[in-house]
């Protein structure tokens, strides 16, 4: 009896441990370095974007994801600045990657995703029904606190044409990845404002569903 006392206490230390080590890991995810020497010319990715509204129900590996992101708003100099340029350099779009098992916030300075809700959220990025079943649906915020200068209407109309540099950035990857995407402004940006817990300064700009081909 004590044996198996003693077995069942083993039993539940090993797989209490086993999920903690599961939860610590799922509240990020470390992104690969881009593999700069790989995909089409931008000339030809030019020629091949356009958008997608169906998407295979599979997820992006490491490597796709880690290249869409850094496209999307990485680093790409020494200084920190980024892929995407932002006005007066204000950096102020954030960007949220609403996966299967979450919805993770982009961290460029540490190449990472960094957890931010639990759960299969890509349903609440748009009132398409497609953005549920797209592998990763990004949701550009900007933060008009971080805009140097300027009124909120025309801070806002600075953030758009921003938020539109990253989504072409998309494009472009995308194309070159031979991946589906389509950016989307048919979303409610109030319900995602409350999902995301934002500040009053943060703003939903618009919302770019990818995946692999259907």
């Amino acid at each position: 009896m004590k044996k198996q006392i003693l077995a069942v206490l083993a039993f539940l230390m090993i797989f209490g441990m086993s999920v903690s080590a599961k939860e610590k890991f799922a509240k990020e995810i470390k992104l690969q370095q881009p593999d700069y020497s790989g995909g089409k010319t931008v000339l030809q990715a030019m020629k091949d974007r356009h958008s997608s509204r169906e998407f295979a129900d599979r997820q992006l590996d490491n490597k796709t994801l880690s290249e869409l992101l850094w496209a999307a708003g990485g680093i790409n100099r020494d200084d920190g600045r980024r892929t995407v340029p932002t006005a007066m350099n204000s950096r102020e779009i954030d960007i949220y990657a609403f996966l299967k098992d979450g919805v993770y916030l982009y961290a460029p300075k540490d190449n990472k995703l960094v957890l931010v809700l639990s759960g299969d959220k890509r349903a609440a990025t748009g009132n398409q029904e497609f953005a549920a079943t797209a592998a990763v649906n990004l949701v550009y915020v900007a933060d008009l606190e971080k805009m140097k200068g300027g009124d909120n209407e025309q801070n806002m109309m600075m953030a758009a044409v921003d938020a539109g540099h990253v989504s072409e950035n998309v494009y472009l990857y995308c194309a070159s990845a031979d991946l589906a995407c389509v950016v989307r402004a048919y979303i409610d940006g109030q319900a995602l404002s409350k999902l995301l817990n934002l500040k009053k300064s943060q703003k939903v700009i618009v919302s770019q569903s990818v995946g692999y081909k259907k």
